[in-house]
Parts: C-alpha cells; sequence; structure tokens
C-alpha cells in the first residue's frame, strides 16, 4: 500500500507537444565532408580511365596504320614470288616461302593486338561513367574528324599540312581554332616526317624569336634545345636578315631549296604552314 501512495503522490509530467510534419532530423556534420571525398575520389578515377581511353585510341590507330604498312609489303611479296616458269620457280626456293608464311604470320599476329585493343577500348568504356565517357569519346571523334579531313597521324600526334597561304600569325590563329598549334620539332625522325610531307613547298613552323631577338621559343610551349636543333637550321641560318626593315627575321619556316632546313624570315610573308595536335611527349 505504501508503494501505491508514493506513486499517487508524484506529479504526472506531460510531454512537450511536438510540431506536425516530419520528425526533426538530426545533423550529422560528417556527412558532407565524407560525400565530398567520395566525390573526388570517382571524379579522380573518371579522369584515369578518360586518360586510358584515350592512350587506348592512339594505339589502336598507330597499331592500325601499321598493319596496312606489313599487308602492303606482304600483297608486293605476293606478286614477287609468283614463278614465271618451272626454273624460276626453283630458284626462288623453300626460303621465300617460307619468309611469306612468316609475314603472313606477322599479319595475323597484327590483326589480334588490334582485337586486344579494341578489347580494351570496351572494357574501359564500361568503366567509365556518363561524364567521363562523353568527354572522351569527344576527344576520340575530334582525332577521327580530323583524319577525315586530311590531317595526318606520325609518332602519337596529329599534323595538318595546309593547301593555301597566311603570315606567320594567321597560320598560328587557324591553329589554335582547330585545337592544335604550329608544329614544333622534337627529333630528326619527326623533321624528316615533316619534310617528306611538305613535298617542296615552304611551311611556318611554330618557332619564333620574336619576344627576344635570339631567344627562340616554340609556340606550342615545347622546350626549344639550341644543340639539338643545330643541325636543322640551313646554312647560316638563322641571320635576321635586314633587322632595320618591318622587324627583322622573326619567325621560321622550312625551306625546299635548301633541303627543308630551317630558315628565319619576317612573320608577314605568306606560306603554307603545318598544324600539330600534340598527344605524345616533345622536347627539342
Amino acid at each position: 500500500m505504501a508503494d501505491k501512495d508514493i506513486y499517487e503522490n508524484m506529479e504526472v509530467m506531460e510531454a512537450a507537444p511536438q510540431p506536425k510534419g516530419n520528425p526533426p532530423k538530426i545533423p550529422a556534420p560528417w556527412r558532407p565532408r565524407a560525400r565530398g571525398i567520395v566525390t573526388a575520389v570517382l571524379l579522380l578515377l573518371s579522369l584515369a580511365l578518360a586518360t586510358s581511353l584515350l592512350a587506348v585510341t592512339l594505339l589502336y590507330l598507330r597499331a592500325q596504320s601499321k598493319l596496312q604498312a606489313v599487308e602492303e609489303a606482304v600483297q608486293k611479296l605476293q606478286v614477287s614470288l609468283q614463278p614465271d616458269n618451272a626454273l624460276d620457280a626453283s630458284a626462288k626456293g623453300s626460303d621465300s616461302l617460307q619468309l611469306l608464311d612468316e609475314a603472313q604470320a606477322g599479319v595475323r599476329m597484327l590483326k589480334a593486338q588490334l582485337g586486344n585493343v579494341s578489347a580494351a577500348y570496351g572494357e574501359i568504356q564500361i568503366h567509365l561513367d556518363g561524364a567521363a565517357r562523353g568527354a572522351v569519346q569527344d576527344g576520340c571523334s575530334d582525332v577521327l574528324k580530323k583524319l577525315s579531313r586530311g590531317w595526318k597521324f606520325y609518332g602519337g600526334n596529329l599534323y595538318y599540312f595546309s593547301k593555301g597561304t597566311k603570315s606567320w600569325d594567321a597560320a598560328e590563329k587557324f591553329c589554335v581554332s582547330g585545337n592544335s598549334h604550329l608544329t614544333s620539332v622534337s627529333s630528326q625522325a619527326e623533321q624528316e616526317f615533316l619534310s617528306n610531307e611538305t613535298q617542296g613547298k615552304g611551311h611556318w613552323i611554330g618557332l619564333t624569336d620574336r619576344e627576344t631577338e635570339g631567344s627562340w621559343r616554340w609556340v606550342d610551349g615545347t622546350e626549344y634545345r639550341a644543340d639539338a636543333s643545330r643541325g636543322f637550321w640551313a646554312q647560316n641560318e638563322p641571320n635576321n636578315y635586314g633587322p632595320g626593315t618591318e622587324g627583322g627575321e622573326d619567325c621560321v619556316h622550312t625551306e625546299p631549296s635548301k633541303q627543308n632546313l630551317w630558315n628565319d624570315a619576317k612573320c608577314t610573308r605568306p606560306f603554307k604552314w603545318i598544324c600539330k595536335q600534340a598527344h605524345g611527349p616533345a622536347g627539342l
């Protein structure tokens, strides 16, 4: 009975009224921070996959170009091995036929490599999120579009050889409008490639000393190395001929009369030009 009296004498506390609607949420200060970290990690992963996809695309183009060259060589070899008569067939012998078999095996191997590259391309696409995939596909689409418009693929880079002529500044402006610059030169092999493609015509390249006389720089930001580049200048060039006329010679073009070596000239002169959209390393 005593216990009952104790509870009877206690005041009954009414619960405070709750506002209508959804119950209040308990703030969790760690959530925004965690969400930001997750977003950053996903973004980094997407960028890594996007870079990989572009690299695979370029690898595919290289392999495809190599395959085409090998197939052409095999076809020529097949023609040369066709015997004109029995004596000729005996003279060519089994060694030539073995060489042909090896060449055909090389073609099959290259085709298998192309298949592996295509598979890698598909695998990376699967793991890319929508935004990153769209960005990379835009980049790949740009490469394919340029190839269809006559750009040349060499050494991991794309090159455009103009049909008309412009001043150096107008030519650089044209290149920039196509996400490129007047070409830099990063190796002897690249110099030979450009020389072969220009077909005996002078072309602007992206070398200038307009800011400081004698201090040459590549307009695309590639480091200019004087020692490595010395062999690419024509004899007695650069000479800055006529410095008192229109500011001298501050821009560089290839000189067909001098084995397509470099010559400094007035930037206002009209020449054809070479654009370069760089994907590989540079630095000559």
